[in-house]
C-alpha cells in the first residue's frame, strides 16, 4: 500500500514540475487547521461550510467538510484566528480566540447542535491547541518570549538554546570569526554546520561559511519554529536542527515602537578577567518600528531600523600585560612593529527591514520584503569572547566589514477549494570582508599569546544567490498532498591568505623572548630553509604558495617569499582568491493520510543534488531520501510521535576552498615537481 503510494506521489511530482508555472519549502513557514465536523451523535456532516478569519487583517480562508467530515485549512500565515461553520439545518458555530504559530499543524474538531431557532453557538477560548497530527519534534518561540525575555545583544535567535536537544556550537576560530553577528546552534550534539535556517519560507543559510546570514533585529521577528527533528520530505539539505522565522506584518490598525537598550562599564559589572585599566564598555541599541494599513483589509506595510553603538576594551591576558616591553623588544628585533593596548574593539551596525502584504483577491495574496545589515567590527581579537578572556594580542586582530542584504517575494494562489499553490523568489547577497588589523607574521605561543596575522579564516567570503521555489497542495478526502521544487544559484568568492607572510609556532614564552637574542631574529625575517635549529624554535611556515583556484597542474607556481615584507602584499591579494559557482535542486512529494481521527500518517520522499561541484568531488546522483512520521493521539492530551528518514546533508564548501587554491613552491635551486602539494 505504501510503496503504491510513493509511485503515485512521483508521477503527480514529474507531472506538477512539467504543468505548474513556477518554481519547495515555501509553505513551512505557514500553519495548517485541520479537524473533523459532527453532529451531537457523532455522525459526520458533509458540505459544511468552514471559514477562518484573520482578526488583524480580515481576510477569510474557507473549506468544506469532505464525504468523511473532515475539513484542511492550509497555508495560514500565522496570527489571530476566529472560526466559523456552518450547515443547512444545524445551529451556527463560531469559535474565537484561536492563535496560530509558524508551522503549526492545528486540530480543531467542531460539535453541531440542530438548530430549533436562529441561533449561534459561539466557543471563546485562548487555551493551546495540541497538534495531533504533527509527525516531527518541534517547539515554537513565540512573540511574547521575544519581547519579553532579556538577551545580552539581542539576537532573537539566541531564543532557540531554550529548546531541549540545543546548544551553543563549537567556539573556535572558524565559527566565532567568521561572523561573530550570528548564534550558531547545535542540535543533538551535531556539528553546528548542519542546520537550516529560513527566514519567510526563504533560505538563509551562507554556504561560504555554514552558518545563517543575516537575520532580521529582534523587533522585526513575530515568532520562529525550531525543528528539533524532522520527517516531512519538505525539509532538505540538514541533518541537524531546522529553525523557521517569520517576520511581521502590517495590519488594519496602526501599530509602532521607539526603544533604547543600554548597558556601559557604569552599570554592568566587571568580568573578573577585566585587567585594570582596560574596563572600558559601552553599548547602545536603538531604533523604531511602524505597522499599518495601506488600504484597509487589502494592502499593509511593516518597517523596522535598528542601529547599535558598541565599543569595548579587549580582554587581555595577564601575561601579555605584564610582559608587554620584553614582548615589544623581541618584536622590534624582527623588525615588527610593537603592540599598543590602547586600542577599543567597536562593532557598529544598520539593519533596515520593510515589508508589504497585499491581498490581490479572495484567491491571490502576495508578500515582499527587503533587508539590509551593514556592520563595522574593528579589532576583533583572537580566542576572546563577549565575557571570557583570550589569548589574543592588539597585532592579531581582524576587521569585520558586513553587507548582507535580500530581496524576497512570495505569491500564494487558491487555486480551487481543495488546490493552493505557493511560489518564493529570492535574491540575497552578502559581503564580508575579515582582514588583518596588520600583515605581521603570525607569532604562536600555543593555547598563550598570539601575534600577527592569523591563518585560521579567511579574508572574504562573498556570496551572491538566485532562489526558486514552489511547492503545490491538494487535498483529497483524508489525504494532504504537497509536491515541491528547489533551486538555488550561487556565486561564490573568497580570499584565503593561509600561512602569508609566516607561522611561526614557539614551545613557550621563554622561549620567545630568548628568540630575540639567537642571532636569526636580528635578520629581516629567518632564513626558510636552514638556521632553524635554534632550540627556542618549535616550528616554521612560510606562506602556502598559492593561486587562483581550482588547482591547476600546468600553472607555475609563485616562489616562495624571502621577507616578511615581500609576502604580504596588496598586488598578491588576486593569488588569494577563488571563485566558485554551483548550484542546488531538490524534489519532494509528501502525503500526509489521516486514517483515523486519532493517527495520521505522513510518508514522503525527497531528491537533493548539486552541480558545479566536479572538481573536487565524484558527483553522486542517488540522493533518495524516503520520510516516514506516525503521529497517534489517544485522547485530546497526548500525542504520540515516531518516524524514520534518510537525510543528505550540504557540502560545507569551506573544506573545498582551503585546498583548491595550493600550488607547489618553486624553491631557488631545487627542481619543481608539480605533483606535490605544500601545507
Amino acid at each position: 500500500m505504501m510503496r503504491h503510494s510513493m509511485v503515485s506521489l512521483l508521477c503527480v511530482l514529474c507531472l506538477c514540475f512539467f504543468s505548474v508555472s513556477a518554481l519547495a519549502q515555501v509553505s513551512t513557514a505557514e500553519a495548517q487547521l485541520n479537524g473533523s465536523v459532527r453532529d451531537q451523535t457523532g455522525g459526520v456532516i458533509v458540505k459544511a461550510s468552514v471559514s477562518l478569519r484573520n482578526v488583524d487583517t480580515n481576510h477569510v480562508y474557507q473549506a468544506a467538510s469532505t464525504g468523511v467530515g473532515s475539513y484542511i485549512l492550509t497555508n495560514l500565515p500565522p496570527g489571530n484566528y476566529e472560526l466559523m461553520v456552518e450547515s443547512a439545518g444545524f445551529a451556527k458555530y463560531s469559535q474565537t480566540g484561536i492563535v496560530l504559530r509558524v508551522g503549526q499543524v492545528a486540530t480543531i474538531d467542531v460539535n453541531m447542535k440542530v438548530a430549533t431557532a436562529t441561533e449561534t453557538v459561539v466557543v471563546k477560548t485562548e487555551a493551546p491547541i495540541i497538534e495531533p497530527t504533527r509527525t516531527e519534534v518541534s517547539q515554537v518561540i513565540a512573540t511574547q518570549q521575544i519581547d519579553s525575555l532579556p538577551i545580552s545583544g539581542r539576537l532573537f535567535t539566541d531564543f532557540a538554546l531554550l529548546t531541549p536537544g540545543v546548544t551553543t556550537g563549537r567556539i573556535g576560530l572558524q565559527s566565532t570569526f567568521t561572523d561573530p553577528t550570528v548564534t550558531r546552534i547545535s542540535f543533538g550534539g551535531q556539528r553546528d554546520l548542519n542546520n537550516s535556517v529560513t527566514v519567510d519560507g526563504a533560505d538563509n543559510i551562507s554556504t561560504a561559511s555554514g552558518s545563517q546570514r543575516a537575520t532580521p533585529s529582534q523587533e522585526a521577528v513575530s515568532e520562529f519554529r525550531v525543528v528539533n527533528n524532522s520527517f516531512g520530505a519538505e525539509y532538505g539539505r540538514a541533518l541537524g536542527g531546522i529553525v523557521n522565522i517569520v517576520t511581521k506584518s502590517g495590519t488594519n490598525d496602526y501599530h509602532g515602537s521607539v526603544y533604547e537598550y543600554l548597558m556601559n562599564n557604569f552599570f554592568n559589572a566587571k568580568s573578573i578577567l577585566t585587567l585594570p585599566g582596560f574596563d572600558t564598555f559601552r553599548q547602545n541599541q536603538f531604533g523604531a518600528t511602524l505597522g499599518g494599513p495601506i488600504a484597509k483589509n487589502k494592502a499593509f506595510f511593516f518597517f523596522n531600523y535598528e542601529g547599535q553603538r558598541r565599543g569595548q576594551s579587549p580582554t587581555y591576558p595577564a601575561l601579555l600585560a605584564t610582559n608587554l616591553g620584553a614582548i615589544n623588544a623581541v618584536k622590534a628585533s624582527y623588525g615588527l612593529a610593537p603592540e599598543n593596548l590602547n586600542v577599543l574593539k567597536t562593532a557598529d551596525v544598520d539593519n533596515i527591514f520593510g515589508k508589504i502584504d497585499f491581498q490581490l483577491n479572495d484567491k491571490n495574496r502576495v508578500s515582499t520584503r527587503y533587508s539590509l545589515q551593514r556592520g563595522t567590527d574593528l579589532n576583533m581579537l583572537v580566542g576572546e569572547t563577549l565575557d571570557g578572556g583570550g589569548i589574543g594580542a592588539p597585532s592579531s586582530g581582524r576587521n569585520g566589514l558586513l553587507r548582507d542584504q535580500a530581496l524576497v517575494g512570495t505569491w500564494t494562489s487558491q487555486l480551487s477549494s481543495t488546490r493552493i499553490n505557493d511560489v518564493l523568489a529570492q535574491w540575497a547577497q552578502r559581503n564580508y570582508g575579515f582582514p588583518g588589523v596588520t600583515s605581521q607574521p603570525n607569532l604562536d605561543i600555543p593555547n598563550l599569546l598570539l601575534f600577527g596575522h592569523n591563518f585560521g579564516a579567511f579574508d572574504r567570503y562573498d556570496e551572491k544567490r538566485t532562489q526558486l521555489a514552489d511547492t503545490f497542495s491538494m487535498i483529497n478526502g483524508k489525504h494532504y498532498s504537497k509536491f515541491g521544487f528547489d533551486t538555488s544559484f550561487i556565486q561564490n568568492f573568497v580570499i584565503n591568505p593561509g600561512f602569508t607572510p609566516a607561522r611561526i609556532i614557539f614551545p613557550s614564552l621563554g622561549d620567545f623572548l630568548a628568540s630575540g637574542k639567537a642571532g636569526w631574529g636580528s635578520a629581516p625575517c629567518p632564513p626558510p630553509l636552514v638556521g632553524l635549529v635554534a632550540p627556542c624554535l618549535a616550528a616554521f611556515f612560510w606562506g602556502s604558495p598559492i593561486g587562483p583556484g581550482p588547482y591547476n597542474p600546468a600553472t607555475s607556481a609563485p616562489s616562495l617569499p624571502t621577507t616578511w615584507t615581500n609576502a604580504f602584499q596588496p598586488s598578491t591579494i588576486g593569488d588569494f582568491s577563488f571563485h566558485l559557482s554551483h548550484q542546488y535542486f531538490g524534489f519532494f512529494a509528501q502525503d500526509q493520510w489521516k486514517i483515523t481521527p486519532r493517527l495520521t500518517l505522513n510518508y514522503g520522499l525527497r531528491y537533493d543534488w548539486e552541480t558545479g561541484l566536479g572538481f573536487f568531488i565524484n558527483p553522486y546522483r542517488k540522493e533518495f531520501q524516503p520520510r516516514l512520521g506516525v503521529a497517534w493521539s489517544p485522547d485530546h492530551k497526548t500525542v504520540v510521535r515516531a518516524g524514520y528518514g534518510i537525510f543528505d546533508d550540504k557540502y560545507n564548501l569551506t573544506f573545498f576552498f582551503v585546498p583548491s587554491q595550493q600550488r607547489p613552491p618553486v624553491i631557488p635551486g631545487l627542481p619543481t615537481n608539480n605533483n606535490q602539494t605544500t601545507g
